[in-house]
């Protein structure tokens, strides 16, 4: 008989559940709700009761009770200090089925009243290495976007999915993933929309760049990417903010500027990593919106190395974090029962 498994994918601020029957998603609830709301209120409490809401939700709306359900999984911020349960980050280098067995296990007992089999994050850096100030740089970390990684690369040719590949994740923060032969080795991490965020609308320049424009002009991406290398952040922000006060540019122009900047730097950061550590990069995966990746695609050509490059963009129902943990169930097995 075909099992029912719930799968949560929960971020910072949202909460995606989906019910699945084997390896069909039957249904989807969402709800705002998330690791945020535990670190302002100084407790899980209000997470895992709003995600036992969305559970019973998908019960009640596909006539099913909680026996049926063969197993709960979650990924994301469930694992961080206030998810439902600290765990701590798997250490690179980390497969598929090293994902898998490291699943933590955890009894709910208040609101669940049973097993929830929590999905870890990845870093870069053993249990053992001791952090500070002087090495810090070489750490990197992420909780979520791992599952959607390998959600991603099982939808690629065998070529991208056996190849020596970065992947990046753009968003308020941007990761960009080093996977070898499937596997995942190292990761880059940066700040990037939350960045563009702040410039945009906390600084002299919110009123020169109209947010709400959804076109691109890619001349002048490329141009802001050209004024941070030459110049660096602090005069290539100014050189946008002269665009303005010299009406030198029309509002388009200055956020299509301002994004080459921000997005620029993440670009310099892969460069450097590349060249130091990332030996042998054959292809570049993209994955976001039409806008951001074609940003990325333009500056990738401005760079020295040019690699063949793939945007991939999840539509409907199906997203990368639900196709990761599709590809987990395929493995079997029982997942880590491992107490930290």
């Amino acid at each position: 008989m075909m099992m029912y498994h719930v799968y949560f994918d929960s971020g910072t601020s949202n909460t995606r559940a989906y019910l699945l029957k084997g390896e069909d998603i039957i249904d989807i609830e969402k709800k705002n709700i998330g690791s945020k709301d535990s670190s302002i209120a100084g407790s899980n409490i209000g997470l895992i009761k709003g995600l036992k809401e969305l559970y019973d939700k998908l019960l009640d709306n596909n006539q099913l009770e909680d026996g049926q359900i063969s197993n709960i999984y979650a990924s994301g911020m469930v694992t961080c200090p206030f998810g439902i349960k600290e765990v701590p980050h798997l250490s690179t280098p980390v497969s598929l089925e090293k994902l898998y067995t490291g699943i933590y296990t955890h009894y709910e007992s208040q609101f669940f009243k049973r097993d929830l089999y929590l999905i870890r994050g990845v870093k870069t850096i053993s249990d053992d290495f001791k952090v500070d100030k002087y090495n810090i740089s070489t750490v990197n970390n992420m909780r979520g976007e791992e599952i959607e990684i390998f959600g991603m690369i099982s939808k690629l040719p065998d070529e991208w999915k056996n190849g020596n590949t970065a992947v990046f994740l753009p968003g308020s923060h941007t990761h960009i993933v080093h996977m070898k032969q499937g596997v995942l080795y190292d990761i880059l991490s940066t700040f990037s929309g939350e960045l563009y965020h702040a410039i945009s609308t906390s600084t002299i320049l919110s009123n020169s760049i109209q947010c709400d424009i959804g076109r691109l002009d890619e001349g002048m991406v490329i141009q802001g990417y050209r004024s941070l290398r030459e110049y660096g952040l602090n005069r290539a922000l100014y050189i946008g903010h002269a665009m303005k006060i010299f009406n030198a540019s029309d509002n388009l122009e200055r956020k299509s500027y301002l994004e080459g900047v921000i997005t620029g730097g993440v670009i310099l950061g892969f460069e450097k990593t590349i060249e130091n550590k990332w030996n042998g990069l054959e292809r570049v995966l993209i994955a976001g919106s039409n806008n951001i990746t074609r940003i990325y695609e333009l500056l990738l050509k401005e760079m020295q190395n040019q690699y063949e490059v793939m945007t991939f963009m999840a539509s409907g129902k199906q997203s990368y974090a639900v196709n990761g943990f599709i590809e987990l169930l395929k493995i079997g097995g029982q997942p880590c029962q491992k107490q930290f």
